[in-house]
Parts: structure tokens; sequence; C-alpha cells
């Protein structure tokens, strides 16, 4: 009976033990690591950016050495984009799997049309990466899948890295779903656009891929594109502010001083009297000089507070500044809507159908308290005579 009992139990073991059910084999799998979707006229044209792991394997970056990429595209256009997805797998000897997608690239045009119907085939399917960043290329975005990458294996991968070089937490594909489904708040993208990577009269240049700035949303449609010069307060009052490097004139002598923020932190709160509404945002922080170009003495206390006082002043004027940008394009990108609503809800029950009306003209005071953390391994000047020194 010990022996039957055994052998019982051994083949109802056995049932578990079925493997998995819904494996897939390398072999048979095509890699999407970029997807770009454009608007062409009423239709779209959905890139996909396919990798081909037999060059991934040998190659050592820069586009997978020699002349020929270790990625390929596939390119169609349809009314829909799961339409068209669903005709680029006809022709593709391989499932497509999403799965590893890095970068998700929008179009100018497209945005500007809006982008709920795109994101709702693309976020529902639960093989669609969520973590995938997405973006808005300036022009077509299948030409900056299109790029030539010099490091990176792929263009995709390219676009991932330089987002998080330039936010501290990048947005994702579900954090921009949920902007778009969310009331007072409107979705954020970087910018990235193809720049020459050497001028012509040095050599043949290659198409690179840069960061360019920001795009800004109302709602689901592009309202505007902010360039990087001018998006650096909207970063810091985001607290996306990464490796940010900052210019001041100094408050005496000639030339200028570079600071590099290694942290900060920005508070928004709202003042209200009856429906009129303006903010107050500190923020504040650690920073250092990176470089001196002035002569400026920075081996000096007094001198070091004056400088923090110049680079406080700076960086309120600055985040004013940009600020007003958003209210130009009507972007509430900071959520001062969504502040309204979690800290005064009858206000905002009140202002809500209104609100876009109501922003472009709200008041922001800032308040800058940031800190000089070192002024660098060299307190001096570089290259300046003691009695040319501005004490």
């Amino acid at each position: 009976m010990n022996r039957v009992s055994k052998t019982v139990t051994i083949l109802l073991l056995c049932l578990l033990l079925t493997g998995c059910w819904d494996r897939r084999e390398i072999n048979d799998i095509a890699f999407v690591v970029g997807t770009a979707l454009d608007k062409e006229e009423d239709k779209y044209r959905v890139t996909l950016q396919i990798t081909i792991p037999g060059m991934l394997a040998g190659s050592n970056g820069g586009g997978g050495g020699g002349d020929k990429n270790p990625w390929f595209l596939k390119s169609s256009v349809g009314e829909t984009v799961r339409g068209v997805t669903l005709k680029e797998q006809t022709s593709t000897s391989r499932k497509l799997y999403f799965s590893h997608r890095r970068a998700l690239l929008i179009g100018e045009a497209m945005a500007r049309e809006g982008i709920a119907e795109a994101l709702d085939s693309i976020g529902r399917l639960p093989e669609n990466r969520l973590s995938a960043l997405p973006v808005v290329t300036e022009g077509h975005a299948y030409e900056v899948l299109n790029g030539e990458p010099t490091i990176e294996q792929y263009p995709g991968e390219v676009v991932r890295e330089l987002v998080f070089l330039y936010l501290s937490k990048p947005w994702t594909l579900k954090t921009v779903v949920n902007l778009m489904l969310e009331d007072g708040i409107d979705p954020i993208m970087p910018l990235v656009e193809t720049v020459d990577s050497v001028p012509e009269k040095i050599d043949k240049p290659n198409k690179n891929i840069g960061v360019g700035g920001l795009a800004v949303f109302r709602g689901d449609k592009l309202t505007g594109i902010i360039k990087k010069q001018d998006t650096h307060g909207i970063l810091v009052a985001m607290d996306q502010a990464r490796t940010l490097e900052l210019p001041i004139t100094v408050p005496r002598g000639e030339g200028k001083i570079f600071f590099l923020i290694r942290s900060n932190h920005t508070k928004i709160k709202p003042i209200v009297n009856g429906e009129d509404v303006r903010f107050h945002m500190y923020t504040g922080g650690r920073m250092s000089i990176t470089t001196n170009e002035s002569n400026f003495d920075t081996n000096n206390e007094n001198n070091i507070i004056e400088l923090e006082q110049k680079m406080n002043e700076y960086m309120k004027a600055k985040i004013t500044q940009d600020l007003k940008l958003l209210q130009k394009y009507n972007s509430d990108a900071l959520g001062f809507g969504r502040i309204i609503k979690t800290e005064k809800p009858q206000l905002w029950s009140q202002l809500r159908d209104r609100w876009y009306e109501i922003y472009p003209n709200i008041t922001f005071e800032v308040e800058a308290d940031y800190r000089l953390e070192n002024n660098g391994a060299a307190t001096s000047p570089f290259a300046v005579e003691e009695e040319d020194i501005a004490e």
C-alpha cells in the first residue's frame, strides 16, 4: 500500500511540473526597442526599431561596429496605431515583442492633434512596457529613431539615456497616462531632436540625437515647445533638475561663475482670498562652483555670502520667467490646479470649469534659499594677477 501511495503521489506531483505554458523562445521573437508615432494627414505612421540579435552579440556599441547597424526599421501607415502594428506583424517572420521597448517617440504634428487615442492602444495591452520613456520630437519622430548612435547600440537606447541625464525622475508612459486622466495637472515630456555631431568643416557629421527642451501639453494636445535654455526654472520648480549648471554674473568685477545644483527641494502653497488665488513657492538646496571665469575672489567668507545672495536672486528671477512660458502655453504642468484640489477642494469645485481662463493670470511669489556647498578645489581665479582680483 505504501508503494502504491508513493507512486500516486509522484504522479500527482508530475502534474505540477507542466513547464511554462506561455513561454516564448528567443529565436521566435523580434525585440522592439523603440517606436516612433507620426501623423500623415488623417492616418498614423508607426515605425518600429527592431534589434538584430546576432549583430548585438558581437557589437561594442557605436551602432554595432562596422557599417551595418545592429537594428532595422519597419514603417507602415494605417487608420489606427493598433491596426498598423498588426499590419507590420504580417511581414515579420518573428513575433513582435514590445516588453523591451526603451522609448516611445511622438512626432510634433501628431502631438499637436492629440495623443490620447494612440496611447490608449499602447497602454491597454499588458505586453507593452509602461516603463518606456515617452518623448516628443521636433519634426518627424521616425527621423530621430533613424539617428546614428555613436556610443549606444541603437537610437532608442540613446533617447532613454539622454532623458535619464536630463531629469531626476523621468516621466514614464504610465506617468503620462495618469497625468492625462487627472484633474488639475497637464502632461509634460522631454523634447528630442537630431543634431550634427561635428561641424561640416571638420568632418562629415553623424546625425546624433540630443535633448532640445520640453514639450508642454494641455490635456492630450501639445500646446508649446520650450527650448532647453528656458526650461531650467521649470525643472527646478518640479524638482527635476539633475545635472544643471547655471552661470551668473559676479557681484563685483568681471566675468561669470558657473554653479552646479547638487540637490534641491521645492514646496508650493496656495494663498487664497475668495476666488483670488496666488502661489508661494519655496525652493532651496545645495550648489557648488564648477567654473570661475571671473576675477571675483571666492576665498573670502563675505564674498561667499554675497555670491549666495546673487545666486538666489538669479534663481528667483529664472523660475518666475520660465513659469510664465507655461502660462503662455496654458499648460499647468506643475499641477497648481491639483494643489488647490488637494488643499482647497471646495474652491476647486468652483474654479475647475474656468481654470484655464484663470491660470494664465496667476501670480507667483518665489523664495530661493540655496547654499554654496563648496567653491571647488581651487579657490582663487586662475590666470588673474593678485592686484586684479575683485575683493
